[in-house]
């Protein structure tokens, strides 16, 4: 079990890094191999805290060079968001929530489809700091509570919103999500409700899948790597309904 889950590790934290669909790869798996839903989503929360911190140490000095808004309130934006989302997880009920996710991958896909277009008649593409970080939040909440798609709705926020490119939106992601992330994974380990083999053999892999990612994207043209979004997002909508 150990070496199938370090595999699908990897090639999560290199679709994680590149697409924002890490749990697209990992959580099927985990459900597949008989794991309970809600410990796949902690256990797996907490596996791929290891495709962040792989992806970070590899791009860290391309993410800093990125100056579009400070980094210090999106960070603790971002980590209060996953502690927020992921007591959600644990005390209220998922199905409203559950029923409302796959029309938010959707929409954020649309609008990753029509964003050069929306750019090409803006004026201005950059909206207030303080209208992003409480975007921003909402996404967070959502990456702790469960995360599918959670990438694809940061990368339309950063696309729609702000003048970076589709190369600095996936950087951007990374120590941010990983951040919401991080917030969940507090809250799973101090209530207890993880399975350590599980997100051991994941992570070990996702570290592995996260530090190549941002070596692999070196050689991914900006609108490949917008359709790749793209098309995960599209996947994933279909994934969460069939679910």
């Amino acid at each position: 079990m150990f070496f199938l889950l370090f595999l699908a590790g990897i090639l999560a934290g290199i679709v994680g890094y590149l697409v924002g669909l890490a749990s697209l790869v990992s959580y099927p798996v985990l459900i597949a191999i008989g794991i309970p839903p809600v410990l796949a989503n902690t256990s797996n929360t907490v596996g791929l805290l290891g495709a962040g911190l792989g992806s970070i140490a590899s791009a860290w000095r391309r993410i800093t060079a990125i100056d579009v808004y400070p980094f210090a309130p999106q960070a603790i934006v971002g980590l209060l968001g996953g502690v927020t989302g992921g007591v959600l997880l644990l005390i209220a009920e998922p199905e409203v929530f559950e029923a409302i996710v796959p029309w938010l991958v959707l929409l954020a896909t649309v609008l990753v489809i029509l964003s050069p277009r929306i750019n090409g008649r803006m004026t201005k593409r950059q909206i207030p700091f303080l209208a992003f970080l409480i975007i921003f939040l909402a996404i967070a909440i959502y990456g702790g509570y469960f995360g599918a798609g959670s990438g694809v709705l940061f990368f339309a926020l950063c696309m729609l919103c702000t003048p970076m490119s589709a190369h600095e939106a996936v950087l951007m992601k990374t120590p941010l999500m990983f951040l919401a992330n991080l917030g969940a994974s507090i809250i799973f380990i101090a209530r207890g409700e993880v399975d350590w083999v599980v997100a051991l053999s994941v992570g070990v892999g996702t570290f592995v899948g996260g530090y190549l990612g941002p070596k692999v994207q070196r050689w991914i043209s900006e609108t490949v790597m917008r359709w790749m979004v793209i098309v995960g997002g599209f996947v994933m909508t279909v994934w969460l309904l069939l679910r």
